[in-house]
């Protein structure tokens, strides 16, 4: 089993044209979508088809997504994350809506996976995984062998009692018989690891590997549409730092 893993897309919608490349190039394999389609950029529409009309596809409710929902609110966001939420919903028709309540779950589960937008850890907290600390009480959440969370928009990876371990782009990380790991992808549409590149991974079950991605977009024009939206400058200026 192969699965290309990505998370917090953002209303991004040429980082998730360019990162659909590495998706396309890997195919056969499943989907596995860890949260925030919505939220901060000028696409979310574009965003959300992509992802809905895509085969063999988890997909996991982040924060943003939940928040564009009436019922829902707005939890623990910030002004300009409210400010662009509360855009995205003007931008949204029902139909997204009510989509990201059919098809969206607080987590996925397939076979020896476990996904979740912030942690398998009451997931419906959206906590952040950050920690050694953290990916141990996430560990302790269920019996999973590799778990993928999101929500930091920072790739990372943890083992299960030696904490964090390397985790660097184009080299594959060799998982060991009965160990147990959970991996972060970072962001595919607002990276904040200092690198402006899309980020995704791509996890095979067959080869026993989790391989961290990433890929350049047209940023100056997504920024621009940014901009043109009336949405806050800085959802604009970010994307060129990663920050």
């Amino acid at each position: 089993m192969k699965v290309f893993v990505c998370s917090d897309v953002h209303g991004n919608i040429r980082a998730l044209d360019a990162a659909m490349s590495i998706y396309r190039r890997e195919y056969p394999c499943d989907f596995l979508f860890l949260g925030d389609a919505v939220g901060y950029g000028a696409h979310p529409d574009a965003c959300l088809d992509v992802i809905l009309n895509l085969p063999r596809a988890g997909l996991v409710l982040g924060n943003h997504d939940a928040a564009t929902l009436p019922e829902t609110g707005k939890p623990d966001m910030n002004s300009v994350a409210v400010e662009a939420i509360e855009w995205t919903g003007r931008r949204l028709d029902e139909r997204y809506r009510e989509a990201i309540r059919r098809r969206f779950r607080l987590t996925v589960e397939r076979e020896d996976i476990l996904a979740a937008h912030g942690s398998p850890f009451r997931p419906e907290e959206w906590t952040y995984l950050v920690s050694p600390l953290e990916a141990e009480q996430a560990f302790f959440a269920g019996g999973f062998r590799v778990g993928f969370v999101g929500h930091t928009h920072t790739p990372a990876a943890f083992a299960f009692g030696r904490g964090g371990i390397p985790f660097v782009e184009g080299e594959p990380v060799a998982l060991e018989p009965g160990e147990r790991y959970i991996f972060n992808p970072g962001s595919v549409g607002q990276p904040r690891d200092r690198d402006p590149r899309a980020a995704c991974l791509v996890y095979d079950g067959d080869a026993g590997t989790v391989t961290l991605r990433r890929c350049e977009y047209d940023i100056e024009a997504e920024a621009k549409d940014i901009v043109a939206a009336g949405l806050p400058a800085i959802l604009a200026e970010r994307l060129f730092v990663g920050a």
